[in-house]
């Protein structure tokens, strides 16, 4: 397959792999901190905060403030989770929230082959853009750590652009910043609504990463013009 002229290239569950272990993470600081709530039961905290977490990130406008501020929203999470148990513990919603985001920037990595794709696209003269939703700070250390900015002709981040992914501005920004057209691009990233059916609306050819290689999920109406397992496929038909 002729790959395009430009390339808008989703951060998070595209290049780094942000959350495919945050279950887990969660379930770790929870039995590591339970203890400390008296009765309240490891696995009883974790269900909490796996509610408290689903409830905020489901509503794409109630989440904006959270995008932009993680650790308020792991504050919120929180304290919405030991809410619903009847609690009231700041100093653990801190140190929960703390452990919880060490442990995060630790084990982050990028995927498999995703830094060498990268790079193989722009020796090539592909135009790459890195369009992402998020704040600017946790955002730019995540690229500053790997040493992304250098594969990218455009960087546009969701809280220094001041609009994020599903609103069309974002992706006609960062195409008017690569000088194509929408025919001439296609956007890359894990996300049905934010990468794919928001790129598709304008008329960007839209891969969508599917990392769990598990299909598209019951109920959606969002048809990607091509899945991919990583975003290494783009340049070794599916192998890594």
């Amino acid at each position: 397959m002729d790959l395009p002229g430009a390339l808008l290239v989703d951060l998070d569950d595209t290049i780094l792999d942000s959350d495919s272990n945050a279950d887990e993470v969660w379930l770790g600081v929870c039995r590591e901190l339970a203890g400390r709530l008296g009765s309240v039961a490891a696995q009883e905290l974790h269900v909490a905060v796996m509610d408290s977490r689903d409830w905020l990130w489901s509503d794409f406008e109630r989440a904006r403030p959270s995008r932009l501020d993680l650790w308020q929203a792991r504050r919120d999470i929180l304290t919405r989770s030991l809410a619903s148990l009847r609690i009231s513990n700041t100093p653990i919603v801190e140190s929960m929230a703390e452990r919880y985001a060490t442990i995060r920037e630790e084990e982050l990595r990028p995927f498999p082959g995703a830094i060498d794709t990268l790079r193989r696209l722009k020796s090539v003269g592909i135009h790459l853009g890195l369009l992402t939703n998020g704040g600017s700070e946790s955002q730019r250390g995540k690229i500053d750590k790997y040493g992304l900015a250098e594969f990218f002709d455009h960087i546009q981040i969701e809280g220094e652009f001041g609009i994020g992914k599903l609103d069309e501005r974002a992706f006609r920004n960062a195409l008017n910043a690569l000088g194509v057209d929408p025919t001439e691009a296609w956007v890359i990233g894990d996300n049905l609504d934010f990468d794919t059916h928001a790129a598709q609306q304008i008329g960007i050819y839209a891969v969508w990463v599917n990392s769990h290689r598990n299909g598209l999920p019951d109920g959606t109406t969002v048809r990607p013009d091509w899945i991919v397992g990583s975003i290494s496929e783009l340049v070794n038909d599916g192998t890594d």
